[in-house]
């Protein structure tokens, strides 16, 4: 079955093994009973328990096939309904491959319904000095760039700026992007789940169900390198917000993940978190954030422009200095209009889904100078709760 080239293979794998089971389910169902309703209501009970390996998946992708599927369904459906006006009676073949396809529709329908739910739960703390300074980068520089901020060690050493000044080291000689934010969260999500020691033990499993990702063997070496990329990078924050002092002040130079070890063999990991990470952490200095929905984000920038969102409005700033979130989010581009396409394009993609009701670029001069925008409703009221939905 041809329902477009770029599909997701693991999407139609489920959808081929579960959809077969629906259509069976139905049949005995009709064999049992004339009662349509009760069949349907039956069905659909049955289709949610096949949504589960879909949850990890990104909602536009179920979005896409769901609609591939549908113009197949309409265009088989026509073409029964052709044969029988001119009194011919459709191949059973065909009426075999119309009443699968439906079921294959109805567990993306439910799927795409979870997914969205999903999307609105908060689900995971992050430490607010880590997004209110430039500790994530949407874009990697080019290579000649990097070269030029790497020490005789290949150490990478930055002054970056952006709402907050930050000094950044990493001994990899990369920079931190939302893939490694990601598995930052999911480490917050594990230290509170194991205790909230400030030192802790955890395996790879553990970390990938922790930020809905498939559990495979890719997935394990991008991890490995990411958690080593977070335990080499070194930080000062200019303006480090200490939650028991209730002040601000500069940092000395520290990692945030004060010592990692992986074992590769067991791929289990030891961690000890910083004392500042670790006791702002404790005092509740935290945003909370969708997990299910920063994995749904396309684009890097519109990733790190969610988090900056949603620290934003926790603080009741709506209006945005478009230079120096440029700086914050890390964006890198020859252009200045392609960097400020970038920015458009994540704030349309944070409006789609329903994170903010609106945005608007104020220009001087046409050169975009600030950004306004407003929260939508359901960001607003959970953003101001003090303490995140944790869906455990």
């Amino acid at each position: 079955m041809k329902v477009g080239e770029h599909m997701s293979k693991a999407i139609l794998n489920v959808l081929e093994k579960c959809a077969p089971k629906l259509v069976e389910r139905r049949r005995y169902l009709r064999s049992i009973s004339s009662n349509e309703s009760m069949i349907s209501g039956q069905v659909d009970v049955e289709a949610d328990t096949y949504c589960a390996p879909l949850l990890n998946k990104k909602i536009y992708e179920l979005k896409r096939i769901s609609g591939k599927l549908v113009e197949t369904r309409n265009e088989v459906s026509r073409n029964i309904l052709l044969n029988l006006e001119n009194r011919v009676s459709p191949d059973e073949e065909v009426l075999d491959y119309q009443e699968y396809l439906e079921m294959q529709i109805l567990i993306l329908e439910k799927a795409i319904g979870k997914k969205q739910e999903q999307n609105r739960q908060f689900s995971h703390s992050v430490e607010r000095n880590l997004i209110d300074h430039p500790f994530i980068s949407s874009t990697t520089p080019n290579e000649t760039t990097l070269r030029k901020s790497r020490n005789a060690r290949g150490v990478l050493e930055l002054n970056k700026s952006g709402f907050r000044n930050l000094y950044y080291q990493n001994g990899n000689g990369t920079l931190l992007l939302p893939y490694d934010a990601r598995n930052l969260f999911g480490i917050f999500k594990l230290w509170e789940l194991k205790g909230k020691n400030i030192d802790f033990e955890f395996d790879f499993r553990e970390l990938l169900k922790c930020v809905y990702a498939d559990i495979n063997g890719g997935e394990y070496e991008s991890l490995h390198t990411s958690l080593d990329n977070l335990g080499k990078t070194s930080i000062v924050m200019e303006e480090f917000y200490d939650a028991e002092a209730k002040k601000r002040k500069k940092t000395k130079i520290h990692n945030p993940i004060q010592t990692i070890e992986i074992d590769r063999e067991t791929n289990r990991v030891s961690i000890k978190l910083s004392d500042d990470l670790h006791k702002n952490l404790m005092a509740g200095h935290v945003v909370a954030i969708s997990m299910s929905l920063f994995n749904d984000l396309a684009t890097p920038t519109s990733k790190n422009l969610y988090l900056t969102i949603l620290n934003k409005v926790k603080d009741g700033e709506y209006i945005l200095e478009v230079e120096s979130l440029i700086n914050h989010l890390g964006l890198h581009a020859y252009e200045k209009y392609k960097t400020y396409n970038m920015l458009k394009s994540s704030f349309e993609e944070l409006l789609t889904f329903d994170v903010i009701k609106s945005f608007e670029f104020i220009k001087q001069a046409r050169v975009p100078i600030k950004v306004i925008f407003e929260p939508s409703e359901w960001v607003l009221v959970r953003t101001k709760e003090d303490q995140p939905l944790l869906l455990g």
